[in-house]
């Protein structure tokens, strides 16, 4: 009787120790993964980092940038021009209608540009005018002064009475700046532009330091400068779209 009690005490002591499904080494293996919800979650994290869009640096620059594009565009569309190397006075012209400046569209040679505005004190667009004549101040001093009054300036007219090239030297040279961010000049031209050793394309965003402007600009004649300045001071930096303008097909404004 004894044998047998002892025989199912042993019998029960080994059915305990017999393995229930699941080895230690399963157990330390489990413990040391991670679980499946936290797995699942980073992995989307991770996937979302790969597929999210990288946050842009200096938004408003790339925004100035993004506008002088559209702009260009924009203008070609309205004056149904390929290009407007030659006519820098119809680039302008065409720029200031697009941006809103301008309601209506005002030809003029590059020489004679500047004197429509400075004579102005409001555009059709609603925008105030403020004239710096080339008898007071220099390009660097005019540029100097607007960035002293306003460091994120917008909407700036620079006339040139005599270019460097034939053409400029007979008609003049505008050109029109879209902003001024800290201390860099954002603009385009109406032809091709080499500077700090990078040659931008006509319309193409050029982005340089006040004196690599000045300096690229100091063989031509300056005539003045125009700050345009909204009332509310609100800057739109959206896509330009424009329909064609007719008349912009009369335009004679040369220069460059």
């Amino acid at each position: 009787m004894k044998r047998m009690t002892r025989a199912i005490a042993l019998l029960l002591f080994l059915l305990m120790m017999l393995p229930c499904g699941r080895t230690f080494a399963d157990k330390e293996k489990d413990d040391t993964s991670v679980p499946m919800g936290i797995d699942k979650a980073a992995a989307t994290t991770e996937q979302q980092s790969q597929t999210a869009p990288v946050a842009q640096k200096n938004s408003y620059e790339e925004g100035l940038c993004r506008q002088i594009r559209d702009t260009y565009k924009a203008a070609k569309k309205r004056s149904r021009r390929r290009s407007f190397k030659g006519y820098c006075g119809a680039y302008v012209a065409n720029q200031l209608v697009v941006l809103g400046i301008n309601k209506t569209y005002l030809s003029a040679n590059g020489k004679n540009t500047y004197d429509i505005y400075r004579k102005m004190t409001i555009t059709t667009g609603g925008y105030a005018v403020t004239a710096y004549s080339s008898k007071k101040y220099s390009l660097k001093e005019a540029l100097t002064t607007i960035m002293g009054q306003d460091p994120s300036a917008n909407n700036i007219l620079v006339g040139f009475q005599r270019g460097v090239s034939k053409s400029g030297k007979k008609y003049g040279h505008v050109l029109f700046i879209h902003g001024i961010r800290n201390g860099k000049i954002y603009y385009s031209d109406s032809s091709a532009r080499t500077i700090d050793e990078t040659t931008y394309k006509e319309g193409e965003a050029i982005v340089c330091s006040l004196a690599s402007f000045t300096d690229l600009y100091a063989k031509y004649k300056l005539d003045g400068v125009v700050h345009f300045q909204k009332k509310d001071k609100e800057v739109q930096l959206t896509s330009m779209e424009d329909t064609a303008d007719p008349s912009s097909e009369k335009e004679s404004a040369l220069g460059e």
